[in-house]
């Protein structure tokens, strides 16, 4: 059919197996003649034969078991007959199918061409065995290749000292084969020491693959420095092959580009008459470049030009993978309204295609998920660092992301934890990334130059990272990172850096948050530069809320507390402005902020209260009980008094009993009297949750100072019997019945009212024996609920005089049992040093810092080495509050 001849001719057709003619490869509109590769290139075994091999053997089947058999007996007196005899065994397996099977009779066909002087050939095969163990990313493979390489060298099983090769050729086959096999099979990243000696002494393609190996796996390393310091060796490996394997050539090119950012030749050539799957190639991988600069609109362009080559040359699996990078690229850098993307990727996945433009291992990713789950951490890190590698050499950006995060979270998992920083903050996993900056302790890790990254996942969580360790900051690198989190905020105001305009992470969130953990540390010069900021995010349209108001708020509460005169004022203004909007929950740093500045905010505080807000009235009333209304306290007892609204029909959570009871508590006895039987009354129903029953008690406990004697000692039964044995909840009940992790709609409390019950008791306790009661009840209820026996230690601090005998007991409990160990230990003048040694040691922050407070607050200990080891500690909360700098932390 002529090339202008748009008709369509049918000849005769020998079998219905020879004709491939697709739908997709018609071009319905008739301008261009269609592929000739739409035609099958190649007819494989038939059925019956495949069945045949399978159920007699390869070598039965393709009638080569005798062949075998006769090159065996003839391999010792006559190699070279023996030798085409193997030849002629692989020649049959190759064609009926099996490969593999063929390949497994390579080192006999490679010994016995040494026999017969075919050393080159040798090589050669064995090498060429060696780039297909690469390719499937098989280190098995690779490893027997090596094994057979050192046999045809001469070398003993087991090394002894020194080797000499046969010859050198054979020795630098058996090098370049170390090589490979070496870093085949690590599973983190190792110094790339190209065998320079040994390439120059084997054939172009050997020379070329083993620098593009290399090449490869600096890219996977992230080792750009490498390529760039070996850049002629690269260059010139490809200029020998240009034109033997121009693929591999351009590999080569596209590795050398990736590190320079020198492009140009590459672009020129794409759009000059190279192969259409080269073409996308190199387009796809210089979208990912423009992607790494942070200049979408251009990675989307030549993406969606690498998307249609691919389709022209019929890769639909490269096309589908670079339409997903296409699809990550509108998810960071716009609002993804219309999901076009992932529907034509699923689309071309099913549809037949050729193999991927860049040959690698396939189900790696699988692979290393499989190792995890059979407890195989080394070769899950082996394959995942594979599925990194295939994502960037094929710029598949999707499944490169997917690695990274893959490998951090392995990574993290096996302790090693610089890695897992680096590719956990590299995949923008930034909740992870906080966990890993967990896992590191009290160890500062430096993320700092991952701050800079003009990528804002990356950015973004560097910054989740190193507000995670805050506290860890050296006092020497402090400002320098304070000046990065202020810069990555006026990039992101200039345009400098592009931010996600909707998802997380983003960089400018991120930026204050570190600003709000270094909040206490601020320079006067800083903290200025960061009120400024954020003095236009005060005011807020109603029912609104603003990204930064989390971070706005611990910013000004840690200015308010450092720092004094104008500066403190500014904060105080900012701190009662997003206190009366309210859109988020005010911490115990910022309540304190509030209350140490109480008459500048007093009147505001009153307008509130006056207004809706719901926590200023609660506020005041704790601040100063004088403060507090009679019509105010007596609308909160009147809401005290009301019965639950829980009920077979129905239960809700969530009661305001607690700041009712600060409104309530400056009311008569009788008055009070009979909010307490309310509330004791509520918790007892059975169709309350435990956290409406936590409430009630916890504002009982607001409310029982001065009762009459007769009165205390009923409610003080009634509580210890309320934390001995609560009523039956069905509400609970309700709630456990959907925690599974099956469940459609799973619930999973896990609170238990029982330590609100006996701190209310302790309230009420006070004769010793009463105290000593309450004592054993919140001992028996250590490690139950979900507060980390918070409330369990404030009942233990009520009735501390009964707990001389506990102290060894409470410092191995957990963090909260051991700050009250820590107290105790200060306060006391026999229990031994050890004790405060081992929790000025302990690994929690938190005890290290009641430790430090109770001792700046206390003349006892003053020679003790916990005062010298806290006085050394590597966090500045901790050595702050030793050196006595602030009692109020």
């Amino acid at each position: 059919m002529a090339a202008n001849d748009h008709s369509v001719a049918i000849g005769q057709v020998g079998s219905l197996g020879t004709l491939n003619v697709e739908a997709r490869t018609v071009h319905m509109n008739f301008h261009v003649p269609a592929p000739s590769s739409s035609i099958a290139e190649a007819v494989g075994p038939s059925p019956l034969d495949t069945a045949d091999a399978v159920s007699l053997g390869p070598l039965a089947s393709t009638e080569a078991q005798g062949l075998l058999d006769r090159a065996n007996q003839l391999a010792a007196d006559d190699p070279r007959a023996a030798l085409e005899l193997f030849r002629e065994v692989q020649r049959r397996l190759v064609a009926a199918g099996f490969p593999i099977h063929a390949a497994e009779f390579d080192h006999r066909v490679a010994a016995l061409c040494v026999s017969t002087g075919e050393e080159d050939t040798a090589v050669r095969l064995m090498l060429q065995s060696l780039w297909e163990a690469d390719i499937s990313g098989s280190s098995m493979r690779a490893d027997r290749v090596l094994g057979a390489l050192r046999n045809l060298a001469g070398f003993p099983d087991f090394p002894k000292g020194s080797e000499e090769p046969l010859t050198a050729r054979l020795g630098a086959a058996v090098e370049i084969a170390e090589f490979v096999s070496d870093h085949l099979q690590t599973p983190v990243p190792l110094p790339i020491e190209i065998p320079s000696e040994a390439i120059s002494l084997v054939d172009a393609e050997d020379r070329a693959r083993t620098v593009l190996f290399a090449a490869e796996s600096a890219l996977g390393d992230d080792n750009l420095a490498w390529i760039v310091n070996n850049r002629q060796v690269i260059t010139t490996a490809a200029d020998e092959i240009a034109h033997t394997l121009p693929e591999i050539a351009l590999r080569l090119r596209l590795a050398s580009a990736d590190a320079t950012g020198e492009w140009g030749d590459l672009l020129h050539a794409s759009s000059s008459g190279i192969a259409r799957n080269l073409k996308a190639l190199v387009l796809a991988r210089h979208a990912r470049h423009k992607l790494l600069q942070a200049v979408p609109i251009e990675a989307d362009r030549d993406w969606r030009a690498a998307v249609n080559e691919a389709c022209l040359s019929e890769r639909y699996t490269d096309a589908a993978d670079w339409l997903l990078s296409q699809r990550f690229v509108a998810n960071r850098f716009g609002v993804l309204a219309d999901d076009k993307w992932h529907p034509l990727a699923q689309a071309l996945l099913n549809m037949p295609s050729k193999a991927r433009i860049v040959a690698g291992a396939e189900s790696v990713r699988e692979l290393g998920l499989a190792a995890l789950h059979f407890n195989s951490p080394r070769i899950a890190a082996i394959n995942l660092r594979r599925h990194l590698l295939e994502g960037i050499r094929s710029a598949s950006f999707f499944d490169e992301r997917d690695a990274r995060g893959l490998l951090g979270a392995h990574y993290l998992a096996c302790g090693e934890l610089p890695l897992a920083a680096f590719y956990t903050i590299g995949a923008g996993n930034y909740k992870e990334s906080r966990d890993v900056a967990k896992a590191f302790g009290d160890t500062y890790h430096d993320v700092t130059e991952l701050i800079k990254s003009p990528l804002s996942w990356v950015c973004a969580s560097a910054l989740e990272f190193t507000t995670q360790q805050a506290d860890l900051i050296p006092d020497n690198d402090l400002n320098s990172v304070v000046a990065q989190a202020l810069s990555t905020i006026d990039d992101v105001a200039s345009g400098a850096r592009l931010d996600s305009p909707v998802f997380s992470p983003q960089m400018r969130r991120s930026a204050y948050g570190l600003l709000a953990a270094v909040s206490e540390r601020l320079t006067a010069c800083d903290a200025e530069t960061v009120l400024k900021l954020l003095s236009g995010f005060v005011e807020c349209e109603k029912h609104h809320y603003r990204p930064t108001d989390e971070s706005h708020v611990l910013i000004a509460a840690g200015i308010a507390q450092t720092h004094t005169g104008e500066l403190r004022g500014a904060a105080v203004e900012q701190l009662i402005g997003l206190y009366g909007r309210a859109s988020h929950a005010f911490g115990d740093s910022a309540r304190r902020a509030l209350a140490a500045n109480f008459d500048q905010v007093r009147d505001r505080l009153h307008e509130m209260a006056e207004g809706t807000h719901l926590d200023a009235a609660a506020f005041l009333a704790w601040q100063d009980p004088a403060d507090t209304t009679t019509d105010a306290a007596q609308a909160a007892a009147q809401r005290l008094c009301q019965p639950a609204k829980s009920g077979p029909n129905g239960f809700g959570v969530g009661t305001g009993a607690v700041n009712d009871s600060l409104l309530a508590a400056s009311l008569s006895e009788p008055e009070r009297i009979s909010c307490i039987e309310m509330l004791f009354k509520k918790a007892e129903s059975s169709w309350e949750p435990a956290t409406n029953r936590d409430d009630y008690l916890r504002a009982a406990s607001n409310l029982v100072n001065g009762i009459p004697e007769d009165t205390r000692r009923t409610y003080f039964t009634k509580a210890l019997s309320f934390a001995s044995d609560m009523p039956h909840s069905k509400a609970d009940a309700f709630q456990a019945s959907m925690s599974s992790p099956l469940s459609a709609m799973r619930v999973n409390d896990g609170s238990d009212c029982r330590p609100a019950a006996v701190y209310l008791a302790g309230r009420l306790a006070d004769t010793v024996e009463e105290k000593q009661r309450v004592r054993d009840a919140a001992l028996r209820l250590v490690g139950v609920g979900t507060d980390e026996d918070y409330r369990v230690t404030k009942t233990l601090q009520l009735v501390q005089s009964q707990l001389d005998g506990s102290v060894g007991l409470l410092a191995q409990g957990s963090w909260t049992l051991k700050s009250l160990a820590a107290m105790l230990w200060v306060e006391s003048t026999t229990l031994p040093d050890e004790v405060g040694i081992a929790l000025s040691r302990d690994p929690d922050v938190r005890v290290r810092k009641a430790l430090a407070r109770a001792l700046s607050s206390s003349p006892n200990r003053a020679d003790s080495i916990a005062r010298i080891t806290l006085a050394q500690d590597p966090r500045w909360s901790v050595r702050t509050l030793s050196n006595n700098r602030s009692t109020d932390r």
